[in-house]
């Protein structure tokens, strides 16, 4: 074999080693950036959205979802895997909330639990429960949280006449539940037809409690809705007031009978306008008639009128 070409043979094998060595050696860093780490899952937390005090209803807007910090979360936590919001809508608030604390079961009494109309009432109230109809319970638009005038009607026995009297008995009761309800209903339900309580659950002192209990056998109670906006304003006069059928109506009121024994045609007590008294005389007989002329009504309280009747007779 001729010298020049083991030459280039020996040249030829070295020039593909050299290639084979520079593809198996390996290869310097990268410049090209690494790829980020996969984003770690966000944690959000059931936490109040304002302060709630003791006793209030837990409603939509007051909960929300809060991203909370890295670490392992107490086991009573709701997150928003573990747990729903709506869960809480209803409940009764146990201990104070602050904004941005968390929402867990010991904080709340949720309907149908146990102690649940106790953490309803404020410290040192009572729950008293009365009937009530589509008329007396203003068609079923009073809702729980509402505050309401207890008013009495009952008939009256004055001077031997049989009277109609109405009288407000309690001012601005709240109403802390309707039959076994005892929070307002959602947006979703509002579109329903509302369905008409036949029993409504008041927030009284232990002597309103009472009252409300003598007054349920005197006669009809009926609730008066107050109004929304001066609910939070304390009621300036409390005190009881009376509406008798006579200022209720443009009628005179009845002319109560005689007393025993008095003269034929005598009338007894006077509980309206003046009373005219005439004495006719038909030949050797005399007789006596009594008219009573519509007056002025009776006075809030039920009081008569000043006697006015006139003296004096026809013949």
């Amino acid at each position: 074999m001729p010298r020049r070409l083991i030459l280039i043979l020996i040249a030829l094998f070295f020039s593909v080693g050299a290639v084979m060595l520079v593809t198996l050696l390996p290869r310097g860093p990268s410049h090209r950036a690494a790829p980020p780490p996969p984003p770690r899952p966000v944690t959000r937390v059931l936490v109040a959205r304002a302060n709630l005090p003791v006793g209030a209803f837990v409603q939509a807007n007051d909960l929300v979802w809060q991203t909370w910090g890295e670490g392992a979360l107490p086991a009573d936590y709701v997150t928003s895997t573990t747990g729903r919001a709506s869960d809480f809508y209803g409940a009764v608030v146990r201990v104070p909330l602050a904004a941005g604390d968390p929402v867990v079961a010991a904080h709340v009494v949720k309907p149908g639990e146990r102690g649940f109309m106790a953490a309803v009432l404020q410290p040192g109230d009572r729950a008293m429960t009365i009937n009530i109809n589509p008329a007396t319970g203003d068609a079923g638009f009073i809702q729980p949280g509402d505050r309401v005038d207890l008013i009495l009607t009952q008939t009256v026995q004055q001077n031997g006449v049989s009277r109609h009297v109405s009288e407000t008995v309690m001012h601005g009761v709240k109403i802390v539940g309707l039959d076994q309800k005892f929070n307002s209903p959602d947006a979703a339900d509002s579109k329903k037809p509302l369905d008409v309580p036949r029993t409504a659950t008041l927030e009284v002192t232990p002597k309103q409690a009472e009252i409300v209990a003598v007054v349920n056998d005197m006669g009809v109670l009926s609730l008066a809705l107050n109004s929304l906006a001066g609910q939070d304003v304390e009621e300036a006069d409390a005190s009881v007031t009376r509406t008798w059928d006579t200022e209720a109506t443009h009628l005179p009121p009845p002319t109560p009978a005689a007393p025993s024994g008095a003269p034929a045609g005598a009338a007894g007590p006077r509980l309206g306008g003046p009373v005219w008294t005439v004495q006719v005389v038909r030949g050797g007989q005399t007789s006596q008639s009594n008219f009573l002329i519509p007056g002025p009504r009776m006075s809030r309280f039920g009081a008569p009128p000043p006697d006015r009747t006139p003296s004096g007779g026809a013949s």
